[in-house]
């Protein structure tokens, strides 16, 4: 009986020691939050700061993220969410900032910041030891799981949308060699020598050009002054296009923009001329 109540003793007191080294009186208890507690569908204004590539301001209106400065022009969507998640995240750990060595970090100068409607966040360094990133918000440092910026630090048109027409009413298009398309309150009409064989052939015309999603979009590179294509919006608002085909790939130039967007050639024949509808039947 005495064996048995020895055992039980020798029990609790392994249970108890255990209970020390796990809970570490003495230390406080870090309580996983999100590294800013914000809702993404209520931000407005989020601006990249590098200093190896241009600044970027985006602008969040009606629910779509923009571009700001340095051009204004829809933003990539994918983009915006790559950046967003790093607000969601949680903070493995935090210390206050007073009297760290902030370059031992990374923060000293900061590899990127990335201020949220005011807030700044500074990122450093990835820690050897677990491969956690160090963050600096509001004079607190955090350890965060996802160590990868790339998404931060990318020239600023690789957040611009590749999707060629903004969320508006297209109500116009002009084309070189082709004629003139006018949305009015019956449909679509041509206006030109070279008319589609139908109503549907016209359509398909127009659908291409609202689903036009290039493969990038770079900066301008030389400017082409052969073809223009005109695109009007309900707004008034017009759009013109420079087009500079090679033979792999089609670029439609915003000169306006400095930006250029590339397709693969073959979007020539849906977006430059009627398509077949025997070849959109085999489809």
């Amino acid at each position: 009986m005495a064996h048995r109540w020895l055992n039980l003793v020798l029990l609790l007191a392994v249970l108890l020691l255990a209970a020390v080294v796990y809970f570490e009186p003495g230390k406080q208890s870090q309580q996983q939050v999100p590294l800013l507690l914000v809702n993404p569908a209520t931000l407005k204004q989020l601006e990249l700061i590098r200093s190896e590539t241009q600044n970027v301001q985006l602008q969040q209106r009606g629910g779509q993220w923009y571009l700001q400065s340095p051009v204004e022009v829809a933003a990539d969507p994918f983009m915006v969410r790559q950046i967003l998640s790093f607000l969601s995240q949680p903070s493995l750990q935090r210390y206050p900032v007073a009297g760290l060595d902030l370059p031992k970090y990374g923060l000293q100068p900061a590899r990127a910041r990335l201020v949220v409607d005011g807030v700044d966040l500074s990122f450093g360094r990835v820690s050897p030891l677990n491969s956690h990133l160090y963050v600096m918000v509001a004079g607190v440092l955090h350890t965060v799981l996802q160590n990868e910026i790339s998404m931060l630090r990318k020239d600023w048109y690789e957040y611009v949308s590749t999707l060629l027409l903004p969320k508006n009413s297209l109500v116009g298009l002009e084309f070189p060699g082709l004629g003139k398309l006018v949305h009015e309150s019956q449909g679509w009409r041509y206006e030109g020598e070279k008319s589609p064989s139908s109503a549907e052939q016209l359509q398909l015309l127009v659908d291409a050009w609202g689903a036009a999603r290039a493969l990038r979009v770079q900066p301008l590179t030389v400017q082409a002054v052969e073809k223009e294509v005109v695109l009007t919006f309900a707004s008034g608002q017009a759009v013109h296009l420079f087009v500079l085909q090679s033979a792999d790939e089609l670029m439609l130039q915003r000169i306006d923009l400095g930006l250029e967007y590339v397709f693969d050639v073959s979007q020539s024949q849906r977006l430059l001329q009627w398509t077949s509808l025997v070849d959109e039947d085999d489809k």
